[in-house]
């Protein structure tokens, strides 16, 4: 049944649904597909097609104070199609889940929020983005405003707002890096603006949406006036793009919740826990304990690992390609250039021996050159690596009974 609020009429009559939307009266037909008819593959559509928009959705709610309610009638739809393709193309029939790339959502660069008022009519440069570690940096060259910036009539500056917004597609977590703003005069003596760098931390493994924002400034007795409307509001992403780098969910649990992605048994959780094998290495005192410990990490999900003794950093790989990165346990040692199979193997033995802790075991291997050392859980060996990839010494796990 329908309500009518005095204006507008919300609800079902008969075969027409009314909606409420942007201060218009729509109708549309009701939908005659019921649960029951539904086929497996529309079933499928339905479910893809929701999690597209929910998910475009959130990636617009973080961003909202640099896109503001100045958007146009088509936005909405317009994004989450781009979404929703970009999910459609990572997704795997097989596993039914989504693999994502670098550039998974490439479809996002260059997306307009307002069609009516387009970036590339207002500003004619071309910024460059890297992202190096955990450092996202947007380089903007040397302008000359009369040449490179569009201004509306009655602007007397423009406040350019670049914002980051950061999205953990593995555990569900969203949230935006800090915006930061440079403001561009108009009609100034100085017509220069100088190249300059904006940096932003972000986090390894997570989709970084770089967005633009230009906000005009009329100067009126009164202070300044923002004049950007419906009709005229530049703002668009420059760059969508998935950071190298496996998530540290104990930095991103502290942000947004994405329940889409949470909720979702399509997005490609990690099966592995890097708590619980943290637990278990915990009870790890001498190289005795160590096959005991790979029996209870084998049963956690972990098929592989791979310790790194510069610093004793170890990537876990699960069976379905999940990966989790543990932090560095000590500080950097420098591995030597030339390894030293015979006086390794020496060491080896007094480590197994309960002669030596790990921390010596460490240095000791650093001091003969190896590398690191790669367990494989199937096969129950450890295989120690030089800096060139040449195999040292590979040795067999006992069982731990």
């Amino acid at each position: 049944m329908a309500k009518f609020d005095g204006k507008f009429l919300t609800g079902v009559i008969g075969p027409a649904v009314f909606k409420k939307y942007r201060n218009m009266q729509l109708v549309t037909g009701k939908s005659r597909l019921t649960k029951e008819k539904q086929t497996k593959n529309t079933h499928k559509a339905a479910t893809q097609f929701g999690i597209a928009s929910t998910l475009a959705e959130q990636f617009r709610s973080v961003t909202t104070e640099i896109i503001t309610d100045f958007y146009d009638g088509t936005m909405v739809y317009r994004f989450r199609t781009d979404v929703q393709k970009a999910l459609k193309q990572a997704f795997d029939a097989q596993s039914e889940t989504y693999h994502f790339t670098a550039n998974s959502f490439d479809r996002l660069n260059g997306f307009e929020f307002n069609a009516d008022s387009p970036v590339m009519d207002n500003f004619f440069v071309q910024p460059e983005q890297r992202i190096e570690g955990n450092i996202l940096t947007i380089k903007l060259p040397e302008m000359v405003v009369s040449k490179d910036m569009k201004f509306p009539t009655k602007a007397t500056s423009c406040l350019l707002n670049i914002a980051v917004g950061m999205f953990d597609l593995t555990y569900g977590n969203r949230t935006m890096c800090p915006i930061q703003s440079i403001e561009i005069p108009n009609g100034s003596r100085d017509n220069v603006i100088p190249a300059q760098e904006l940096s932003f931390e972000i986090e390894p493994g997570c989709l970084c949406i770089s967005m633009f924002s230009f906000q005009f400034i009329q100067k009126t007795f009164s202070g300044n006036l923002i004049i950007n409307s419906k009709t005229f509001n530049p703002v668009a992403v420059f760059r969508a793009v998935i950071a190298d780098g496996i998530v540290d969910n104990e930095q991103t649990e502290k942000w947004d919740e994405m329940s889409v992605v949470r909720d979702s048994k399509h997005f490609n959780k990690p099966k592995i826990e890097l708590k619980a094998i943290e637990q278990e290495q915990e009870k790890v005192k001498t190289a005795a304990d160590f096959p005991q410990y790979i029996q209870a990490i084998k049963e956690l999900g972990v098929a592989e690992f791979v310790t790194y003794v510069s610093n004793s950093h170890t990537l876990y790989s699960g069976h379905n390609g999940h990966q989790l990165s543990s932090k560095a346990q000590y500080e950097p040692l420098v591995v030597a250039a030339k390894s030293h199979k015979k006086k390794f193997t020496k060491y080896l033995k007094m480590h197994q021996a309960g002669q030596t802790d790990y921390f010596s075991f460490c240095r000791h291997c650093a001091e003969t050159g190896i590398d690191r050392w790669i367990v494989n859980l199937s096969l129950m060996t450890c295989t120690y690596y030089d800096q060139k990839d040449q195999l040292i010494l590979t040795e067999p796990i006992p069982n731990s009974e």
